[in-house]
């Protein structure tokens, strides 16, 4: 291996990584988990329910403590922390339930926050520290029927920004991802609920979905994944405060 070839491996690898993943049993969050492994991290997935993986309520401070708490006890430290924990709710603002706000904004908004406090410490010690946070293209653009899961992914680029400030003078970076569509089960919930609610069937909606992306498909939770592993490597040093769109372009039109 020449000296170039060496070079883009060490930037490319997270061998001797300690990583935390939440939302781990979705279809993005396994993608994500798959990812940081190809690299060579340790990763320890977090989630309500799954296999193999950390069960916690994540909309709780004790939560938070409990799932970094485990991290440290199980591999003595934490370097790479990626929030990826998500849900959705559909209903239009003057009907929608009080119950289904506060439980949005603290999966998605509160959660980070938690999180981010109780893991401070051990990222902030670890020599390049990573935070990726899966925002999506609803923090900068609004939908008629999503006022919770906007407005909290509004908020957590602010949190992302924020932290990514006070964790520069440690060597931490902190970034957040705006994925556009991605055919996951998050998004088949939200088919089912555009369809009763429109008098289509799931299928039509899906294809009327996929006709609005631009290359008429949606994004992979691969590719989400692999902008992922690129942020959480020592080659994304320099990368600080961005929310890095893969929409395939959809929000540029």
């Amino acid at each position: 291996m020449n000296y170039e070839q060496q070079s883009r491996a060490r930037g490319w690898s997270l061998k001797g990584r300690v990583a935390l993943v939440t939302g781990a049993a979705g279809g993005l969050g396994k993608a994500i988990v798959a990812e940081l492994r190809q690299r060579g991290a340790n990763v320890h997935g977090v989630d309500v329910s799954g296999e193999d993986l950390f069960h916690v309520d994540l909309s709780t401070p004790s939560g938070n403590r409990d799932m970094v708490a485990h991290v440290l006890a199980t591999a003595g430290r934490l370097d790479i922390l990626v929030l990826n924990a998500g849900c959705q709710f559909l209903a239009p603002l003057a009907q929608f339930p009080d119950a289904e706000w506060e439980r949005l904004r603290s999966v998605m908004l509160d959660a980070p926050f938690y999180a981010l406090k109780a893991a401070w410490p051990a990222l902030t010690s670890s020599r390049g520290g990573r935070v990726i946070v899966t925002a999506s293209v609803s923090s900068f653009s609004a939908t008629p029927k999503k006022a919770a899961y906007t407005a909290a992914k509004h908020g957590v680029l602010g949190l992302v920004r924020v932290a990514a400030l006070e964790g520069a003078a440690h060597g931490l970076t902190v970034n957040a991802v705006a994925p556009g569509w991605m055919d996951t089960g998050l998004m088949r919930g939200q088919v089912e609920a555009q369809a009763a609610s429109r008098g289509l069937s799931a299928d039509q909606v899906i294809a009327q979905f996929r006709a609005w992306q631009p290359g008429d498909r949606f994004i992979e939770v691969n590719e989400v994944a692999a902008v992922i592993g690129f942020l959480a490597s020592p080659s994304a040093s320099g990368v600080n405060g961005e929310c890095v769109t893969i929409d395939l372009g959809a929000s540029v039109g």
